[in-house]
């Protein structure tokens, strides 16, 4: 299944079935984050939700720990860059990309511990005569960035659990 996203396209896969007999091993995990209320860990624990699965508070970060008896995911980090990618004739920056990178750590329990690194790309341009709409056109984007990048991280914690 390909899916058209404005200039460019993404490849999506689809796990069907598999996904439903995966994620029966997958019934809670911990989840730590450096900002437990900031609008990645937010996307991640809906996704969670949506997935059918418990997400365990960790309000002391003692569950993160290769000791612990139930899976965590450590939210390393999270950032955001912008790139030119075109300027009007008058030089002012017209388009952009968006890049999000975030920084995950899986530890399985009596297993390893996975890094997991998911890239999420977004342009868009800017009219440089309503600022508002701009405004409210960027933060629709990022929350989209956050929803896929959550979904591509949950579809990785799918995989790794394959082995589980």
């Amino acid at each position: 299944m390909i899916i058209v996203e404005s200039c460019s396209y993404r490849l999506c896969t689809d796990i069907g079935e598999k996904k439903l007999e995966i994620i029966n091993n997958i019934s809670s995990i911990s989840l730590c984050s450096y900002d437990p209320f900031g609008p990645i860990t937010r996307a991640i624990m809906t996704e969670m939700h949506i997935n059918q699965i418990d997400v365990v508070d960790d309000l002391n970060n003692n569950l993160c720990a290769r000791e612990a008896h139930i899976p965590c995911l450590h939210i390393i980090g999270a950032s955001e860059k912008y790139i030119t990618t075109f300027v009007f004739q008058n030089g002012r920056e017209a388009g952009y990309q968006l890049i999000l990178h975030i920084q995950t750590n899986l530890f399985i329990p009596n297993k390893n511990c996975y890094p997991i690194n998911i890239r999420v790309y977004r342009s868009f341009i800017r009219n440089p005569g309503s600022t508002l709409f701009n405004d409210t056109q960027e933060n629709d984007i990022r929350k989209d960035m956050y929803r896929d990048a959550a979904q591509q991280l949950i579809h990785q914690l799918l995989l790794r659990f394959e082995d589980f």
